[in-house]
């Protein structure tokens, strides 16, 4: 079958005939019909993550997968359109049992640990699969930047206040998924583009000037001259953590969903007297993962997909790189 594989870092994907995927105990074989491409890929490509996960090459990447069935499995039949919950866990530790196995210690992530969906077929844990209907392509990024974005959401809703750093696909989601219950929200970023796009469907937005002296909080306060009850950092960058809490309402949350390796400097006191709260974003638990399916299915949100094909997946990287794309790059095999 043909494949994009991850042999090097800092070098192009290979894209090349490999094995048809081995089905281990538990698992099924799908038919892979379209493959997001997240900014954790891109990661990995260019070797920024190198020591930070347990990789080990050549492996092929992509965990964001809808797919079909190619026979029948246990709690699925041959045919069957499905989407991937990425992490796998151990199934017993207190994490894996609160239906989190994003947290678990040995947790395995399909396009990281175990070959992904950069190619025909792979095959998963059946287990981790949920039903889905409609286009693929739409579909794939709710394995990913969908999940998180709900996870980054939660018990958000009618009139907060939310600040949103960032204008990439989870950021998107988070921003439209908030619009729909009714949340105040309020979009940074520094692409025109990307901004332009989050008006067209209804996300006041502030654009951060790269030459501006100020950062993006400030550049945000200094537009709304307000303080919001939750800012989502969708960056993690040090433009955006920096000074980042200072937005915050009494009582605020700040919730990290990007992971630019930015560090956050914050005084005690700051956390104390206002009584601030700081949460990391990882994924999302598997009730996200149905949360997330069933919001979609209402029509909270658009994916905004940017489709490749498999042979085009490294002008697919640069384009994010260069930060051209607009929503979400799916590969389609």
């Amino acid at each position: 079958m043909r494949a994009a594989v991850f042999k090097e870092e800092g070098k192009p994907l290979s894209l090349e005939e490999v094995p048809f995927p081995q089905r281990n105990d538990g698992e099924v074989i799908l038919k892979v019909r379209a493959a997001g491409i997240c900014h954790g890929d891109v990661h990995l490509v260019l070797g920024e993550w190198n020591g930070d996960l347990s990789i080990k090459l050549p492996v092929i990447l992509g965990h964001e997968i809808v797919g079909e069935l190619v026979e029948d499995g246990k709690r699925f039949k041959r045919g069957d359109q499905v989407i991937l919950y990425s992490n796998i866990g151990c199934g017993t530790c207190k994490y894996c049992r609160a239906e989190k196995p994003q947290y678990c210690e040995n947790v395995k992530v399909v396009g990281v640990q175990m070959n992904g969906g950069f190619a025909e077929y792979v095959s998963v844990p059946e287990s981790y699969l949920f039903k889905v209907e409609g286009d693929p392509i739409k579909l794939a990024p709710l394995a990913d930047a969908g999940i998180t974005a709900f996870n980054a959401t939660n018990g958000i809703g009618m009139g907060d206040s939310v600040a949103l750093l960032g204008t990439g696909a989870v950021a998107f989601i988070a921003a439209q998924i908030l619009k729909s219950r009714g949340a105040e929200i309020l979009m940074g970023g520094r692409n025109p583009a990307k901004l332009a796009k989050a008006e067209e469907l209804g996300i006041p937005t502030v654009l951060m000037k790269r030459k501006d002296n100020m950062n993006m909080s400030q550049t945000l306060f200094s537009y709304s001259q307000r303080k919001f009850d939750y800012v989502l950092d969708f960056v993690g960058a040090e433009s955006t953590l920096q000074d980042s809490m200072w937005l915050l309402s009494r009582e605020g949350e700040l919730r990290i969903v990007g992971e630019f390796g930015g560090f956050l400097n914050v005084p005690e006191q700051l956390i104390v007297l206002r009584g601030l709260r700081v949460r990391g974003i990882l994924y999302g638990s598997m009730n996200d993962m149905k949360g997330v399916i069933k919001a979609y299915e209402q029509g909270s949100f658009k994916t905004l997909p940017v489709p490749y094909k498999l042979d085009e997946i490294n002008e697919a990287i640069n384009d994010i790189i260069e930060d051209k794309i607009i929503g979400r790059a799916v590969v389609i095999p």
